[in-house]
């Protein structure tokens, strides 16, 4: 199981019993979907997160993709930044726009000013 400087585990495949046997405890978490590439190196495509429950979300994703890294939080507002982090880092194809917080937040990104520009701070 690698470590990125991400704080990111994996690369594991996008699949059941590699979910389950991989995240061992209900827990919020930020989560990457991507591929390795022709030379060998890890690309993500995606970038997403769990407020509850990052093993569940991952089941769910199944299908959308071949691999994925995750790392588990301590909370959801850390699972939100963490997710933050990662759109920052990686910029994902399949993100289109910036994560946006939970419902009934008012966390800001710890990158950008997002929400205070669109007004929703």
């Amino acid at each position: 199981m690698a470590t990125t400087a991400t704080g990111l585990l994996g690369p594991f495949r996008l699949a059941y019993d590699d979910i389950t046997n991989t995240i061992p405890r209900v827990a919020p978490g930020a989560f990457v979907l991507g591929h390795k590439g022709p030379d060998g190196r890890f690309y993500v495509d995606y970038v997403g997160r769990a407020d509850h429950d990052v093993r569940d979300k991952l089941l769910q994703m199944i299908g959308s993709g071949n691999l994925f890294k995750y790392r588990c939080s301590s909370t959801m507002e850390a699972a939100f930044h963490a997710e933050c982090e990662l759109f920052h880092d990686f910029q994902p194809p399949g993100n289109r726009m910036h994560p946006d917080r939970p419902a009934g937040t008012s966390w800001e990104c710890p990158r950008c000013r997002f929400f205070r520009l669109q007004g929703r701070a």
